[in-house]
């Protein structure tokens, strides 16, 4: 993880004192730099990295030192963070292999998208995940995912006539008779579960596992957004994120 992207999942990291800051800046260099100790001058880099105005460091280090219970300690080879003090910022920002990957994915992504309303959605699901709001990330990612491939449906007119075709099949004749594609707000008629079905029905999904994934992935994201006593947490965030996002938004173009 970038030292931007770890203060953007900082909640109000830009209005933290300098001590705290030096202490977030102490624990990311630990965790994601793996040194074990660490000088004024690497926390002078995190702030020039950030384009943050420098406070005295000597000062906020000797005030940091002599605070009790400690938060900070000091030996020959440089400072640490004091033990309980390290387990708290692990608890609160440890990441494991999966969420680093996905952190880089999210990171990498804005790029490849031109669409402004799925860059929207984008946004928002990162920021969503970043601030653990983990049933809103999975909410907004499907709002992205779902979106491209309305688009995607759209941008060829082969498919768009193979989608019309199999409506029908799906929804009835009566109710299809009164959808007609030809633009995104043609969709409303349908529910994203039809969606998904009469793609499927009209071959085209290169692979079966698409539509699975989809259909899994709506489930998901209806158990995130209804009232329930379901746990949504990171991992469940991350699989929808990495799940959607590779292997609709980046693979359906």
């Amino acid at each position: 993880m970038e030292l931007r992207e770890f203060a953007a999942a900082v909640p109000g990291f830009a209005r933290l004192g300098h001590p705290d800051r030096i202490l977030h800046f102490g624990w990311y260099i630990h965790a994601h730099n793996g040194k074990d100790r660490f000088g004024q001058s690497a926390i002078r880099a995190c702030y020039r990295e950030l384009r943050m105005d420098e406070p005295n460091l000597s000062e906020q280090f000797k005030r940091l030192i002599e605070k009790r219970p400690k938060v900070l300690l000091q030996d020959a080879r440089g400072y640490y963070l004091e033990h309980s003090r390290h387990e708290a910022f692990d608890k609160n920002y440890g990441q494991h292999e999966t969420t680093i990957a996905l952190s880089k994915l999210l990171h990498d992504l804005p790029g490849k998208i031109s669409n402004e309303a799925e860059k929207l959605f984008l946004s928002e699901a990162i920021t969503c995940y970043h601030h653990r709001a983990f049933r809103a990330a999975i909410v907004m990612v499907w709002n992205l995912a779902y979106d491209h491939l309305l688009n995607w449906i759209l941008k060829d007119a082969g498919r768009t006539a193979a989608f019309q075709a199999n409506i029908a099949g799906r929804v009835g004749p009566r109710k299809a008779a009164n959808i007609n594609i030809t633009g995104r707000e043609d969709f409303e008629d349908l529910k994203e579960s039809e969606t998904i079905d009469i793609c499927g029905s009209a071959g085209l999904f290169a692979s079966d596992n698409t539509k699975k994934i989809l259909e899994i992935q709506l489930t998901k994201r209806n158990m995130a957004s209804h009232p329930s006593l379901v746990i949504i947490g990171a991992p469940q965030a991350e699989d929808a994120i990495s799940s959607l996002i590779n292997n609709i938004v980046l693979v359906l173009k």
